[in-house]
C-alpha cells in the first residue's frame, strides 16, 4: 500500500477527531464542538458565537455537507440539508460546528512523513478562489501573505504531524483570518492523501512528490532522498 498508515487516515478522516488531536499538538483552532452534534447543540453553539457559524460534515470533503449560517433562523434548515448531502456523498450523516470566519484565506502546507518520524515540508498553497466551497484556483507560494505567518504554519503543520508519527504524503489546511486587526490563522483540516493539486508543489519546487511518496512507501528515509531540509519554491505557479 503507498500512502499513510490506517491510523492516520481514520484520525484525518473524521474532522472532529482531527480537531481535537490539532489541540493537543498546541496547533490553534477555531471555537467549535469536536464531535457530531444534535440540531439542538448547534442552537445552542449559535448563541455561544460572536457571529455565524458553519456546519460540517464529520466525514466530510470537496465541500459537500457544509453550509454557513448567519441567521439562526435559517439553521434547522441548513442543517437538515447539510446532514442529507453528508449521507448521501459519505454514508455518513454526522455533522459537527465551528464559528464562521467571513473574511478568510485558505492556506494549505504539503508536507511528508518517513517510517522514522521525520516530518519535511513543500511550502504552501493557496486556495481561496473558491466556489460552492470547493476550490478552483491553486496558488504556490501564497502571495502577499506575511512570511512569518505562513512560517508559523509550516511550523505547526510539522509540529502536528510529528506529534502523530505522520507517515507519506499529506496536506494541512489552515485558515487566515484577515478581518481581524491582526492576522492569525487556523487549522482546519488535514488530508491524508495525494491531492490532485500537488502538481503545482511540483512545478514549484522541481521535486516529484509522488515519486518521493512510493520511495518511502518501499522503506527509504527522508535523508536518502535527500529532503532534510526547508524546501523554498523557485518561481510562483497558478
Amino acid at each position: 500500500f503507498i500512502g499513510p498508515k490506517v491510523e492516520h487516515l481514520k484520525l484525518f478522516g473524521d474532522k472532529g477527531a482531527a480537531r481535537a488531536a490539532a489541540v493537543s499538538a498546541g496547533v490553534p483552532v477555531l471555537k467549535g464542538i469536536d464531535k457530531a452534534v444534535t440540531l439542538k447543540e448547534a442552537g445552542a453553539f449559535f448563541d455561544e458565537v460572536n457571529g455565524g457559524i458553519i456546519i460540517k460534515a464529520v466525514a466530510g470533503g470537496g465541500g459537500r455537507g457544509t453550509r454557513s449560517v448567519a441567521d439562526k433562523a435559517d439553521l434547522e434548515e441548513a442543517f437538515t440539508r447539510c446532514e442529507s448531502e453528508a449521507k448521501a456523498s459519505f454514508g455518513i450523516g454526522d455533522l459537527y460546528v465551528e464559528e464562521f470566519v467571513e473574511k478568510a484565506r485558505h492556506v494549505e502546507i504539503q508536507i511528508l512523513g518517513d517510517a522514522g518520524g521525520n516530518v519535511v515540508h513543500f511550502g504552501e498553497r493557496e486556495c481561496s478562489a473558491q466556489r460552492r466551497n470547493q476550490k478552483i484556483v491553486e496558488i504556490a507560494p501564497a502571495p502577499g501573505l506575511d512570511r512569518e505567518l505562513l512560517n508559523d504554519m509550516v511550523e505547526s503543520a510539522t509540529q502536528f504531524a510529528k506529534k502523530e508519527g505522520y507517515f507519506s504524503l499529506g496536506t494541512f489546511e489552515f485558515l487566515v483570518d484577515v478581518g481581524s486587526k491582526e492576522a492569525k490563522f487556523v487549522f482546519i483540516e488535514a488530508n491524508a492523501r495525494l491531492q490532485v493539486e500537488h502538481t503545482v508543489t511540483e512545478e514549484v519546487t522541481g521535486i516529484d512528490i509522488v515519486q518521493s511518496q512510493i520511495k518511502l512507501a518501499a522503506g527509504a528515509t527522508l535523508a536518502a532522498v535527500s529532503y532534510t531540509h526547508l524546501t523554498q519554491p523557485t518561481k510562483r505557479i497558478v
